[in-house]
């Protein structure tokens, strides 16, 4: 019965982590180049239980030897990890020349903050930043939006900006890229570092939508339900298991 509390336990646990996963997915439903996640369950360590079984002889008589049975039983599962899905998302057009999208593989860039870390995105609603004569272009946050050399972007004597101003990057494993909120993410070791793309193919005037897949959302949150359902009752059989066997004592 303790096998079976915490086999039941980590399911719990598990599918609580995935339900915040899905309402993650769902409050983003509007946010421009969003990438939704989806939790990856595991299996925990299994355990081998050794038993016998009587081999007949021809007049149907149990005599040794025996075949020995070897049965593998389980202690739960996890949440492995939440990968990313970057498929690419539809285009929303909107006509402003500083909205970017990114169709096929890459990020932009943007410088972090005050400690000088770029950060990565695809999300694409740039507007412009004046300082005296110079124009920057920044992101929602007022980041600097960076060109292919890591560097601002800057517009001087009334220029516009041109798809091809802006830099996109690559990274030789995305999915070891490290999720910040905002939509932004970072390098790690495991993502490698980043390159930039050369000949990106990037579109001004519309932004890419969210990548969440609204019905098959609520496919995955209703699966999730009837499996946190169904380990809470195992919890409660089990709990009135133990009390029934208490008492018998």
């Amino acid at each position: 019965m303790i096998r079976g509390f915490y086999a039941a336990r980590s399911g719990v646990l598990g599918q609580q982590q995935n339900m915040n996963t899905i309402a993650n997915n769902f409050a983003n439903i509007g946010t421009m180049g969003y990438k939704p996640q989806q939790a990856a369950f595991s299996t925990l360590l299994y355990a081998k239980i050794h038993g016998g079984a009587a081999r007949p002889d021809e007049a149907n008589r149990l005599r040794p030897p025996y075949d020995l049975i070897t049965v593998d039983t389980g202690h739960g599962s996890r949440v492995e990890h939440t990968p990313v899905n970057y498929a690419q998302g539809g285009l929303a057009t909107t006509g402003v020349p500083t909205d970017m999208a990114i169709i096929g593989e890459g990020f932009f860039a943007v410088m972090g903050g005050e400690d000088g870390e770029i950060l990565y995105t695809r999300d694409g609603q740039f507007h412009y930043s004046v300082d005296g004569e110079s124009r920057y272009l920044v992101d929602a946050g007022g980041r600097y939006v960076l060109d292919a050399g890591g560097a601002e972007i800057v517009l001087k004597d009334g220029a516009e900006i041109t798809p091809g101003k802006v830099g996109v990057f690559k990274f030789p494993n995305r999915n070891g890229m490290s999720l910040l909120g905002s939509n932004r993410l970072a390098a790690t070791e495991a993502s490698g570092e980043a390159e930039a793309v050369e000949h990106a193919n990037v579109r001004a005037g519309v932004l890419e939508r969210s990548g969440v897949d609204t019905a098959a959302e609520v496919v995955r949150m209703i699966e999730s339900q009837r499996a946190f359902s169904l380990n809470t009752r195992v919890l409660t059989t089990i709990d009135e298991m133990d009390d029934v066997a208490n008492q018998m004592r």
